[in-house]
């Protein structure tokens, strides 16, 4: 796109449309100047990964002249705008977030921020999520801390947008095909952020999921927990590590469904003898 060129930015999450970090980046890139839709789920829709509703008629309320509600998934609300709503007038680019918590290592996959982001790359649009870090000794509370850095973490994603921005190249693409980032800023004030990292995702996790059952009811109770030892972040790499020790991380996500060629090719030799072994069945 031409540097002078509007840029029309989707803004989804999975938080749902009241949420405090969406409304954060509403207005952030709207004093920035871009033109923003948002189409973001009607209600809280965490752990949703890259679902879709296909059994049921979905409801869609309009907010403003450009905004709506969907009572869907966050994948809907991304497939709704790109192939509906905004079909005449496709967004540049589409922002999910900013979440309620962190976003780093094994927790991508379950991630509806991160889903909405994916599905939006797929489909040819760049993407960028955005989520907010958590304090450990603030479980119990409101996280105040999580609260206070929506509106910074709001503005850096300005600044990333605008550094993309100013370094589009011959393709006019503001990311590469299929690429989206992964932005995670750290429950902090700003003089107590270590910098800038732009880290791999990890394999390690720091927020979990945990089963409890109720002798009652027979009822499995899902809960969220911790997934690592909050001090000692030196145990995990890549992105929880960086992001742990305080820093803000930026990592590019490119979903890829083939395993690396060698892995592909001792895993075909493995089972190659299938495929001779299934004519004499």
């Amino acid at each position: 796109m031409e540097p002078s060129q509007k840029l029309h930015v989707l803004l989804t999450n999975d938080d749902g449309h009241r949420a405090p970090g969406i409304r954060a980046l509403h207005r952030a890139l709207k004093r920035a100047g871009y033109k923003v839709s948002m189409v973001a789920p009607s209600s809280e829709q965490s752990a949703t990964s890259m679902g879709v509703t296909s059994r049921r008629n979905l409801e869609l309320q309009q907010l403003t002249n450009d905004s709506w509600h969907l009572d869907g998934q966050p994948v809907d609300t991304v497939l709704v705008a790109i192939r509906h709503l905004l079909e005449d007038n496709p967004p540049d680019l589409v922002v999910s977030g900013i979440n309620f918590g962190p976003n780093v290592g094994t927790a991508l996959y379950m991630s509806g921020t991160i889903g909405a982001a994916i599905m939006a790359s797929l489909n040819g649009i760049p993407a960028i999520a955005v989520s907010a870090g958590m304090r450990f000794d603030e479980v119990g509370t409101e996280f105040p801390s999580t609260h206070e850095i929506l509106e910074p973490a709001a503005e850096f994603i300005c600044s990333i947008v605008d550094e993309l921005r100013a370094s589009v190249g011959k393709s006019g693409r503001l990311l590469p095909s299929n690429v989206m980032l992964n932005v995670n800023y750290p429950a902090l004030p700003r003089d107590q952020i270590k910098g800038i990292l732009q880290p791999e995702i990890s394999a390690g996790h720091i927020i979990d999921l945990a089963y409890r059952r109720c002798d009652e009811t027979g009822h499995v109770i899902p809960r969220f927990a911790a997934g690592v030892d909050p001090d000692k972040p030196h145990r995990e790499d890549g992105d929880v590590r960086a992001h742990m020790e305080g820093y803000i991380t930026i990592s590019a996500v490119k979903p890829r469904w083939n395993p690396p060629a060698r892995q592909a090719r001792k895993l075909r030799k493995r089972l190659g003898k299938l495929d001779r072994g299934f004519h004499n069945f």
